[in-house]
């Protein structure tokens, strides 16, 4: 297992993760982000600037993200620490324009010229397969190692 082989699981199999914030009083929020892209330079994923989320992400940079796939016996599981940065709406058909859910997310299209992409560009990461006990764990941008 390699990063980018669990970075392609946690883009292409399992594409939804709960995304956990704080807001500016310290209170937890945890909702249902698509992961947009997911590579060795970070996770991608997009919010409005109308959102809670946004005002969460603006007002404090730490956050986690879990996501979990299960199939047949195998169960896999993701989850990541880190720190996000805003990229901006420029950033949304370079990095998120073949993504569908970009429409199903935002129909309207004022909506979607709205979104903004934002990245989780640092931080550490856990790859476990709960049925195969395989664990890794891994940094955003950096290295793996087997646990």
């Amino acid at each position: 297992m390699n990063i980018e082989k669990i970075m392609d699981i946690f883009q292409n199999d399992i594409k939804v993760a709960v995304l956990a914030t704080v807001d500016n009083e310290n209170k937890p929020h945890a909702r249902h982000v698509h992961v947009g892209l997911a590579n060795d330079k970070g996770i991608f994923f997009m919010t409005n600037p109308k959102t809670n989320l946004y005002q969460q992400l603006q007002d404090n940079k730490a956050v986690a993200m879990t996501a979990m796939k299960e199939e047949d016996y195998l169960i896999q599981v993701i989850r990541i620490e880190g720190k996000v940065r805003e990229l901006g709406k420029e950033k949304l058909t370079e990095i998120l324009g073949n993504n569908p859910y970009v429409e199903i997310v935002y129909p309207d299209q004022a909506d979607q010229v709205g979104a903004q992409v934002f990245q989780i560009y640092e931080g550490k990461g856990f790859y476990h397969s709960m049925t195969q006990g395989h664990k890794y764990e891994f940094e955003i941008g950096g290295k793996l190692s087997k646990m």
